[in-house]
């Protein structure tokens, strides 16, 4: 449920752009059609309850996820709004009041998320209750209603004309309606009708049910109360002739019956806003043909620019100080997964003080045909299926794609939702970094990892996984780009999610070892180890000694495929290629 409410969250934080844009637009759009003006609450009502993030490069929004899915399991919980200034007061108050405290095994942020949901459904479960009450007090006052048409009810115990129901809607009118009031106010009703208002507007308030905690909302809905009645009163208005306007407005002051509370129903002749209707109603001309085409594309404008968003960013403010700090020598920790097919878990933290100057910075993916490859690879993986893999990769040995079917057996899906990329060695290569979110068949939530990835472009101009290069010029690569702060704060991020997960759920980290060591047993003739520092991660270098070149890091619980034993350092197979770690910190599985 916690989930759902951030979900939530982030919906009514990133709709609240897109409310005010049309509430300046409906200020200034004196002479649009109201019709047009309704349209713009339709878009509101769309993205409230459609779960679909549409991203544009034209999108004013600068995040769809202000607030990170996983942030409850984050031990450095921050948000990303896109907006470095809110960032930089919001993030610092959010790390000083839940940061969790390695100590207490209780997350102080998922008791605040916790709560929140469970306020978060009790406002709701309020806000239908009340619809329901109202709607059935209604109807147990028409309950003794005459019926005079086919959809047209006359009752004694009413004041004012609605109309009540929406599957099978009626319209109600009071007795004691004179003749002249009768035929305005059922020209009225049924324009509602014939517009569908009875629909929309119990959807709103429908939809405010579930945003109820923003005022945004609020102000949204009770501003469509309104359009809906201007732009009823328009319809009506232009099918009378000049003269019955005077008729028409004196009928809706005579039947205005004031209302005090938001009502999800029914839609009333008299209850909204009066004294603008009526100048709406006297001022109204049909509006010229280019003033009709410019509010259409309002709409449209309105709807690219604040109805999607931008894509999120990899770093916030407070990260990009970091990053600097590691510029100047100061440690940073990261984690990042060296085996792709694996599927090693991050649970720890890497340190770098050697931070590449390329220019070349890490950008989220863009390129469709990168993201349907790393696609295809991680539906692969999740169902064993080596023929695929083959055809969009090569280099992967025999034993690496038993491994991979080995973890089939007990991976349900994956869901590779960000995908970041570096220029790679070559012309059309790029190295690829996935955040992963892999979920068991035995283990309700997703667990977030990141892999690393080389793309190469073979002589026909396709994109394939270099899943074993000896190539220097590769591996150099790939260890210039592991020092690049950016590529550093990333694997901090998805290590920290990882160990937040470790932390909350003591069960996990046997299920992912049991998990491990029953895969490793299928492969025959090979050996894997476990990394298992006491702390921070396990460096890898050239040669077996402490005196030799460090290559990169391996964070604790990661495995590694043994290829021998030389003087108590074991040599083991990386992206980077064959490099050796200490013997002492590695355990092995066979």
């Amino acid at each position: 449920m916690e989930q759902l409410f951030i979900n939530v969250l982030n919906n009514a934080i990133t709709v609240s752009a897109l409310i005010i844009a049309i509430i300046v637009v409906r200020a200034l759009g004196k002479k649009m059609p109201k019709w047009i003006t309704c349209m713009l609450w339709i878009i509101v009502a769309v993205k409230l309850a459609v779960p679909i993030k549409l991203e544009s490069a034209l999108s004013l929004v600068p995040t769809g996820e202000p607030i990170p899915p996983n942030i409850v399991m984050e031990s450095n919980p921050q948000i990303s709004s896109g907006i470095g200034s809110v960032d930089e007061i919001v993030n610092p108050v959010i790390i000083q009041s839940f940061t969790s405290d390695e100590a207490v095994s209780i997350n102080p942020l998922q008791i605040f998320f916790h709560i929140g949901a469970i306020a978060w459904l009790v406002g709701m479960i309020v806000m239908l209750t009340y619809a329901l009450t109202t709607y059935m007090l209604i109807r147990k006052r028409v309950s003794a209603s005459v019926k005079i048409d086919s959809r047209v009810y006359e009752c004694d115990d009413i004041s004012d004309s609605f109309i009540l129901g929406t599957i099978s809607p009626k319209v109600y009118i009071p007795s004691a309606l004179s003749a002249e009031a009768r035929e305005y106010i059922l020209k009225h009703e049924f324009a509602h009708l014939s517009r569908r208002d009875h629909v929309w507007k119990p959807l709103g308030f429908l939809i405010l049910s579930v945003y109820w905690f923003n005022p945004l909302c609020w102000i949204a809905y009770i501003l469509l109360c309104k359009d809906i009645e201007y732009a009823c009163d328009e319809k009506v208005t232009k099918n009378i002739g000049e003269g019955e306007k005077a008729d028409y407005c004196r009928i809706l002051l005579e039947n205005s019956m004031p209302r005090r509370m938001i009502a999800a129903c029914p839609v009333a002749f008299g209850g909204t806003n009066v004294k603008d209707r009526i100048k709406n109603v006297v001022n109204y001309k049909k509006p010229a043909f280019w003033i009709t085409l410019a509010s259409v594309m309002t709409c449209a404008v309105v709807g690219v620019c604040f109805a999607t968003s931008k894509g999120s960013k990899v770093t916030s403010e407070e990260q990009t100080v970091e990053l600097e700090q590691a510029k100047e020598g100061q440690q940073v920790q990261g984690v990042e997964l060296k085996n792709s097919v694996n599927h090693a878990e991050v649970s720890g933290a890497a340190s770098s003080t050697d931070v590449s100057d390329q220019k070349s910075a890490l950008k989220e993916n863009t390129d469709p045909e990168i993201a349907d490859l790393i696609k295809k690879y991680y539906e692969a993986c999740a169902s064993g299926d080596i023929e695929t893999l083959r055809s969009i990769s090569k280099g992967y040995s025999e034993n690496q794609e038993n491994m991979m079917k080995g973890y089939a057996k007990y991976i349900e899906k994956n869901d590779p939702n960000k995908i970041y990329t570096l220029p790679g060695a070559d012309e059309g290569s790029y190295l690829v970094y996935v955040y992963n979110l892999f979920k068991l068949n035995d283990y309700d939530k997703p667990i977030p990892q990141l892999e690393t990835f080389y793309i190469g472009t073979d002589e026909q101009g396709k994109l394939y996984i270099d899943g074993e290069s000896n190539d220097s010029k590769i591996s150099n690569c790939i260890i210039n780009a592991d020092s690049k702060p950016e590529v550093i704060e990333l694997r901090n991020k998805v290590a920290a999610e990882y160990s937040g997960m470790l932390k909350a759920d003591e069960n996990l980290s046997s299920i992912l070892a049991d998990m491990r060591k029953k895969v490793a047993f299928e492969v025959p003739g090979t050996t894997y180890g476990r990394i298992v520092t006491p702390e921070g991660v396990l460096r890898t270098r050239k040669s077996p000694s402490v005196d030799s070149e460090v290559v990169g890091y391996l964070a604790p619980d990661e495995e590694v495929e043994i290829l021998g034993e030389v003087d108590g350092w074991y040599k083991v197979k990386l992206e980077e290629g064959e490099c050796y770690i200490d013997s002492t910190y590695v355990e092995l599985f066979k």
